[in-house]
């Protein structure tokens, strides 16, 4: 079954593009403990799915008239993912954030192995801060960021960006150290200062 799903994945009926690996590899994982005839069921249904996303032209119908829950957590977060991506093709922002944050709370809550968790974790908060910043939204970005934070080099690096984008350079700032407090080379700590906003006194007065 694994090596089907995998196989599916990069097929073309498959709209990957947001670390389509990542994501097939942390699924695989879960997909090893589960029951194999009820990963058929799911699996066609994935396909199903999958199917009518290639022929639905308007990926709202698609949402609203499809059951996109699935019993087991690996099909329903990949194929939300698969429409948010279609969505972010369209330029429908608020729709993709929407299928994110649904598969981020599932994520969440799961019982997943914890590498597999903060991988996945880790994936899905910087989609959702990055549309944040596409849709200009401060106050939710805000909001995910608090309550959602990972000790990880790379949600800081994120965390930053999205700070420094809305112009908060001291908050941006304290999250570029963040992440430059974690073991990293000295290619990616470079990259990291390089986009460290001045302090507000320094971008007045010099």
């Amino acid at each position: 079954m694994v090596d089907r799903f995998l196989a599916f994945i990069k097929s073309k009926l498959f709209l990957g593009g947001l670390g389509v690996l990542v994501l097939g590899i942390a699924v695989a994982n879960y997909f090893s403990y589960a029951n194999e005839k009820a990963n058929e069921i799911e699996f066609q249904k994935f396909q199903n799915v999958n199917q009518q996303l290639v022929l639905e032209s308007e990926i709202e119908n698609l949402i609203n008239e499809t059951d996109l829950s699935f019993d087991k957590l690996g099909f329903e977060i990949i194929t939300k993912s698969v429409i948010a991506k279609k969505a972010l093709d369209e330029g429908k922002y608020q729709v993709a954030l929407d299928l994110f944050m649904e598969a981020y709370a599932k994520i969440s809550e799961s019982k997943i192995r914890k590498e597999t968790k903060d991988i996945l974790l880790n994936q899905y908060s910087e989609n959702i801060v990055r549309l944040n910043v596409e849709i200009g939204d401060f106050e939710a970005g805000d909001k995910f960021i608090k309550e959602n934070t990972i000790n990880s080099a790379r949600f800081h690096d994120v965390a930053g960006d999205f700070y420094k984008y809305f112009e908060n350079y001291e908050t941006s700032n304290f999250h570029y150290d963040q992440a430059l407090s974690f073991d990293m080379d000295e290619f990616q700590k470079n990259n990291i200062r390089l986009r460290k906003p001045l302090n507000w006194n320094e971008e007045i007065f010099h």
